[in-house]
Parts: C-alpha cells; structure tokens; sequence
C-alpha cells in the first residue's frame, strides 16, 4: 500500500512539475515593420537586407520577450534604448514598461551588420512552477536599484552620525539658525571654508545631492548620468557625481574670493559658503525623505515622483540667493548696487549658466 502511495504521488508530481505545455511561445518575426519611402511604416519582406525592425506590442499577458541574434544588436522602446543584445536575452515585461508607461510599445530592433538571423519571440509561462536552467530569468533591474538605495542610505546616515557626534556645536547652529538674517557670535570663529566641520557637511552634502541626481536619473530614465543596471555601476555613478558636485563647490569658493578681493570684501567668502552649506543641507533633508519615502511605499510605476521633480534643484539655488541677499543687505554697510553686483558675479550667474547647462 505505502509503494502504491509512493508511486500515485511521483505520477501527480510528475504532471505539476514537468508540464511541456505550460510554456507559450509567440513569434514576432510575421509581424516586423520598417520604415519605407516618407517615413511610412511597412511589412518587412526579407531579414537578410533589413538594418533596423521594429513591431508593436500593446495587452499582452505576462511574460518575456526573447531577442536572439548572431550580431549585436540594439533593443529600442518608444524611441528609448533598453539595452544591447549580444547572442540570446529575456527582457521581462516590467523591465520594457519601466522604460514606458504606455500602453502600447514599439519594440525597435537595430545592428550595424545584419538583422538576417534574428528571431523574436513574447514567452508566456502559465502555471509554470519550475523554470529549466537553460531558460534563466535575468536579474531584475528594480532589485539592483533596491540595493543602492539602501546602500546609499546606511552610508548617509553612519555619514551623519558621525558628523552629530563631531561636531555638535555646528549642527547646533545648523538647527537653531541656518535661516537666520542676522550675523552672531559663532559666525566670527567657525566660517573657516577648510574647516573640518565644513568639509565633512561639504562631502555629506555632495553625497546627498548625487544620491538623489543617481535617484531620479535612474527612476525617470533621463540619461544625463551613465549608469549601469548592476548595483556596482550605480554606486560607481553616485561616487563620481558626489565627486562633480563637491568639486563644482570648490570653484565655487575660488570664484567667490576672487570676485570679493575685486570688490574688497575680507572674509566674505568664508560666510558665503558657510551660509550656503547650511542653508541647503536643512533644504535637502525633507526632500530625502521624501524621496525614502517614496521608494519604501511605491514601486517605479506607482512612483509619486515626475519628470517635473527635477525643478526642485534651481529653486533650492533661488531660495538660498534671495535669502542671502537679504541677509547680505541687512548686514552690510555697503551701497546695494555693488552687493548685487557682487551677486550676480558670484550667485546669480554662475547659476544660471550652470543650470542652463543641466537642463539643456
């Protein structure tokens, strides 16, 4: 009786797991278009001559996209480039609708040599509960990202416990009064730009600012920081945006005591970035926890944050350059035209150019 048992339960585990037919294959090669004479989209008729075809794909069911060819070749959607195929790949539905939130896609398929042997299949697998090796799903991109952004964070906050302990007086007057418009005591002794205290908020700063530059950059696909889907890349791309940012800061302060020495300014250069340092790490921090907040409750589809988001940058400038320039003003025994002039030399436009540069 147990052998009968035994054998009943190998013939039903047998039909569960080992379903040849739970694997649903459709072809896309019958249905590639490319662009004809004006532009207009046609029937593909031969491979062995085509450089670049595409097809659309709109309600389709759960599953992956399967792109093999001998060259290399270029996967494209809406006018996006997902990534480069070299041999066989699995792109997963999510990983296609990260790229666009459309309903209906254009997979664009392109190579410099020859489109002659490309097969093109949307893999469905249902009820499929043991995947064969030889068909591996590729690792989720949204994973990598995962894994940054709590990387990024752990880094952040030991970064910022370190500093509290350091440095209690400064992030005493940090709390109390960065957004003051009158000048104490303490201004007199610790403005030093060099400072230990100012670089240590001056690199946490720069690492705050690049986190979230990597953040949106990844999120909202804007390309304008290279970076790869491999958790690696992505803290190779923070590490060197942290670097640009912290360095931008730099030729910051030289252009500001260059520009004060014209107009005889002493030490203004040191309260300028002092302020400024200040003034922008209490700014960031709502954002970043805005933006924590939005990665721990939402996925990238359900994400709160837009392509708009990124205006949050240039206003955090101009609210910083209004404010000093009142404080400036108020402190300042010298005519207001030659403090705006100072400003625009050294606040207003270097911001603009540099945000011109960002948006271009």
């Amino acid at each position: 009786m147990e052998r009968l048992l035994v054998f009943v339960f190998i013939i039903f585990s047998t039909n569960a797991f080992g379903q040849s037919d739970t694997i649903v294959v459709t072809d896309f090669t019958n249905v590639f278009v490319e662009s004809g004479p004006g532009g207009q989209l046609q029937p593909v008729t031969s491979l062995e001559d085509a450089y670049q075809v595409g097809f659309f794909l709109s309600e389709f069911e759960t599953g992956m996209l399967r792109v093999c060819n001998e060259e290399a070749t270029s996967l494209w959607v809406n006018g996006k480039l997902l990534k480069l195929i070299e041999g066989c790949d699995l792109i997963s539905q999510k990983e296609l609708l990260k790229v666009s939130s459309s309903d209906t896609l254009f997979i664009a398929i392109s190579s410099k040599s020859s489109l002659a042997d490309l097969k093109c299949d949307w893999v469905t697998f249902e009820e499929l509960r043991i995947i064969k090796e030889d068909a591996p799903i590729p690792r989720d991109v949204r994973n990598a990202f995962r894994e940054y952004v709590i990387t990024s964070v752990i880094i952040l906050l030991i970064m910022t416990g370190i500093i509290t302990s350091s440095y209690p007086s400064r992030i005493s007057y940090l709390l109390e009064k960065a957004f003051t418009f009158k000048i104490s005591a303490y201004e007199f002794v610790n403005t030093s730009f060099f400072s230990a205290a100012s670089m240590n908020l001056l690199i946490c700063y720069s690492m705050s600012i690049a986190f979230i530059g990597v953040y949106l950059n990844t999120l909202l696909d804007y390309g304008i920081i290279e970076s790869g889907d491999t958790v690696f890349n992505l803290l190779i791309a923070w590490l060197k945006s942290s670097l640009i940012v912290f360095f931008l800061i730099i030729a910051k302060w030289v252009l500001i005591s260059i520009v004060a020495h014209l107009f005889n300014f002493k030490g203004l250069r040191n309260y300028q970035l002092f302020d400024f340092i200040n003034f922008q790490i209490l700014l960031l921090i709502p954002i970043l926890f805005f933006v924590i907040l939005d990665f721990i409750l939402n996925t990238a589809e359900q994400s709160w944050i837009g392509n708009d988001f990124i205006i949050v940058f240039p206003i955090l400038v101009s609210i910083f350059i209004i404010w000093f320039t009142l404080k400036f003003v108020s402190n300042s025994p010298r005519k207001k035209l030659m403090i705006i002039s100072y400003l625009c030399a050294t606040e207003i436009i270097p911001a603009v150019i540099l945000l011109g540069l960002f948006f271009k």
